[in-house]
C-alpha cells in the first residue's frame, strides 16, 4: 500500500493509517452476539485493587507521635526509623502519620490565623465606632492658632455630619 500524502485521503481510512482497517467478523456485527458493557465506556475495565484497611494505632503510639511532633515537625530518615522501631511501627507508617499530621497542623494554624484576623477586624470596627460616637458628642478642643485666624477657626469647627454646625459665611478678623 502507498503512503498517503498530506491532505489527500486515498481511502475510507485516516491519513495516519498505512493500510485499510481489517474487516470485522460477521458474529461481531450481530446485535445479539455482542456482550453487554457495564459502566461508562471510558472507565477502566480492570477490577479495582483492594485498598489496604485503615491502620489503627494504640493510644500510647499516638501519644508518643504527638509528643515528638510537638517538638519536631520533620524527621530525618534515621530518626524516623528509630521512632518506628521504638513504637513497633513501620517506617512508612511513621512517615505517613507525620505527613498527615503536618497537613492537619497547617490547616489548624490557617484557621486560627483567620479567626484572629476576623477578631482584630471586629475590634478595629468597634474602636472606630466608639471614636466616631465620641467625636459627635464632644466639642472639638480649641486650637490657639485657630482662635486668631478666622479661616482656620471656621475649618476647625466644620463638622459635615452635624446638621446644626453649617457655616454660612466666614467674616475676616
Amino acid at each position: 500500500p502507498a503512503v498517503p500524502t498530506a491532505g489527500a485521503l486515498p481511502g475510507p481510512w485516516s491519513p495516519l493509517e498505512l493500510s485499510p482497517p481489517l474487516p470485522l467478523p460477521a458474529a461481531a456485527l450481530s446485535p445479539f452476539a455482542a456482550t453487554r458493557r457495564i459502566g461508562h465506556p471510558y472507565q477502566n475495565r480492570t477490577p479495582p485493587k483492594r485498598k489496604k484497611p485503615r491502620t489503627s494505632f494504640s493510644r500510647v503510639q499516638i501519644c508518643e507521635l504527638e509528643k515528638r511532633f510537638h517538638r519536631q515537625k520533620y524527621l530525618a530518615s534515621a530518626e524516623r526509623a528509630t521512632l518506628a522501631k521504638a513504637l513497633k511501627m513501620t517506617d512508612a507508617q511513621v512517615k505517613t502519620w507525620f505527613q498527615n499530621r503536618r497537613t492537619k497542623w497547617r490547616r489548624q494554624t490557617a484557621e486560627e490565623r483567620e479567626a484572629e484576623r476576623q477578631q482584630a477586624n471586629r475590634l478595629m470596627l468597634h474602636l472606630q465606632q466608639e471614636a466616631f460616637q465620641k467625636s459627635l458628642s464632644q466639642p472639638l478642643p480649641q486650637d490657639p492658632l485657630c482662635m486668631h485666624n478666622s479661616s482656620l477657626y471656621a475649618l476647625q469647627n466644620l463638622q459635615p455630619w452635624a446638621e446644626d454646625n453649617k457655616v454660612t459665611s466666614v467674616s475676616g478678623v
